[in-house]
């Protein structure tokens, strides 16, 4: 019952009886992105939950021969690669030996990866048309406390080690700035958080990254369940078919609110003051984890680290 955005934005003008109208049409696609952004808000849906047990494929890749350097072929395409993940190329001219690695990336000044480099140089003859296809999970290199997310990254929902199995829990970041006093010493991670670490300003409007409360003193991979972003490009809308009418005639509504805009400002407005609290509560909920942060506090983080654990009577442990 999937529908294509064409006649999703069709169906959508029908109910002001604008599915003629061009203005009407573009009036829609603007509906079906504010509908994607409202519903993306609104909760972590089951439907969204993805994980990182794929490989990923890139096409486009100018691959040239006898070069290590593979430049990004769009703004973006890079973003989710990692040191160490493996990386095969599609059959053409252009060659890879089995095994290789991703060994270095660059970063433009927004925040996107540039380019990244092979640890070996690429066979054959050059590709302008080539496809990359990396591998699954995130390869954790000791020493290294920086981590890429894929493109499609919303929230997290769980994490795990599969090396040395360990599971992982989510911390907010500031609970690790009260109880961990060196944030430098490497160990091995038992919690991890999402954050974007530049100026959302000015480095790439928010790509997350993900680290650990210790920085990893040894290799290991993790595997990532998550919820992903809507998909606001594709052929069809991205919704299954148990809520593609429900989306669709909210974003019909979305489109009468638009229209009756002119005639009742005063009640526009009010539903844009609703949907401004329902951002801003979603800014506060990063993750639907809900036992993340339920734990037992330390007495460093209640501020009573200076205190004894008991006392008996008139006993005084601090006497001197």
């Amino acid at each position: 019952m999937s529908i294509t955005v064409v006649n999703a934005k069709i169906y959508i003008t029908r109910i002001i009886g604008g599915a003629a109208s061009q203005e009407a049409i573009d009036m829609a696609g603007e509906a079906l992105i504010r509908g994607y952004q409202d519903w993306q808000g609104k909760k972590y849906w089951r439907f969204l939950q993805k994980d990182t047990s794929a490989a990923t494929a890139v096409s486009g890749v100018t691959a040239t021969s006898g070069q290590a350097v593979v430049n990004a072929p769009s703004t973006g395409a890079f973003d989710f690669v990692n040191v160490g993940q493996t990386v095969t190329i599609s059959a053409g001219t252009a060659t890879l030996a089995a095994g290789t690695l991703v060994s270095s990336y660059s970063r433009n000044s927004d925040g996107t990866i540039a380019s990244i480099t092979l640890s070996n140089n690429i066979g054959g003859s050059t590709n302008a048309s080539a496809t990359l296809t990396f591998s699954a999970n995130i390869p954790i290199t000791a020493g290294t406390n920086d981590y890429n997310l894929p493109n499609d990254f919303n929230a997290p929902f769980t994490a795990r080690l599969t090396v040395t199995p360990r599971p992982l829990t989510w911390r907010d970041q500031r609970y690790w700035d009260r109880t961990i006093i060196d944030q430098t010493v490497r160990g091995t991670p038992s919690d991890y958080t999402t954050y974007n670490p530049y100026s959302e300003l000015t480095q790439n409007f928010g790509t997350t990254h993900l680290k650990f409360d210790h920085i990893p003193d040894a290799a290991d991979v993790l595997a990532l369940r998550y919820y992903r972003k809507f998909l606001t490009t594709g052929t069809n809308v991205d919704m299954p078919d148990e809520f593609l009418y429900q989306f669709l005639d909210y974003c019909r509504n979305l489109l009468l609110e638009a229209k009756r805009a002119q005639d009742d400002p005063q009640a526009y407005a009010q539903s844009v003051k609703e949907a401004a609290e329902g951002a801003a509560e979603t800014d506060e909920q990063p993750t639907d984890d809900d036992d993340a942060d339920q734990c037992m506090k330390s007495q460093w983080e209640m501020g009573d680290w200076n205190r004894p654990l008991w006392g008996n009577g008139g006993f005084d442990p601090f006497r001197l």
